[in-house]
């Protein structure tokens, strides 16, 4: 087994609690603002749903232990680590603004992560990244997706941050502020179909086909964040 490939992993993943923690401290609701124990106890949450995740990712073809752990698949490194840390993005979102309680905040994160997933399906059955990043270790295809992972993260993370109203409120705004994350699905499908490996090309550019289209997604899923402005009750 490749531990150091699994330490890096292992790294974004901290990382990813971190994250949590900071955004819950600084930016939660006001009962979890500044507290100690409340932030604690919600970060805890948050590491039992990153474990959830990454125990998934393996269901869509990509695996930590197989693919990082003992092949030492540098693509998948890279688009495991985005991905975890992109469930980190939308877990902390949910958990932006006040309510009553925190089956809140588990009900509006887990909505964004929950059709997080679901367009990943979609996009494994059209682009069939899993082939491309576990069989071909595609370095474009692992810089490609994490790009797409976080894009899609940030958007659909935004779109369930705020001052909870009702369950029907909540998904009417994820609706309303998380549609973009269905064109870049679309998008993502057709670039897959082009720019993932074949026999005239075997090895596309990690730079022009990897790099550059993974930097493409994050600048719209940024431009939208822009034009959403301020969430709703934020400090």
């Amino acid at each position: 087994m490749n531990r150091n490939w699994c330490w890096v992993y292992r790294g974004f993943s901290a990382a990813s609690l971190l994250l949590i923690a900071v955004t819950l401290y600084h930016w939660g609701a006001k009962e979890v603002r500044g507290d100690p124990a409340q932030v604690f106890v919600l970060t805890v949450a948050g590491g039992v749903a990153l474990t959830v995740a990454g125990g998934l990712f393996s269901w869509f073809g990509i695996s930590v232990v197989a693919d990082v752990g003992e092949r030492g698949n540098g693509a998948a490194l890279i688009a495991l680590a985005a991905a975890i840390l992109s469930v980190a993005i939308m877990y902390a979102g949910g958990s932006l603004g006040d309510g009553p309680s925190y089956w809140n905040n588990f009900f509006s994160g887990g909505l964004a992560i929950l059709s997080w997933f679901l367009l990943w399906l979609i996009l494994e059955l059209g682009g069939r990244i899993s082939v491309s990043i576990s069989e071909e270790r595609d370095l474009a295809t692992g810089c490609r997706m994490a790009g797409w992972f976080l894009a899609q993260g940030l958007i659909l993370g935004r779109a369930v941050a705020g001052d909870w109203h009702s369950v029907a409120t909540t998904v009417h705004d994820w609706a309303a502020d998380g549609w973009p994350a269905l064109p870049l699905m679309a998008t993502a499908v057709l670039v897959e179909r082009r720019s993932r490996p074949s026999r005239r090309r075997p090895f596309p550019n990690w730079f022009m086909a990897g790099l550059l289209p993974g930097m493409g997604y994050l600048v719209v899923a940024l431009f939208w964040l822009w034009r959403r402005g301020a969430w709703e009750g934020m400090p």
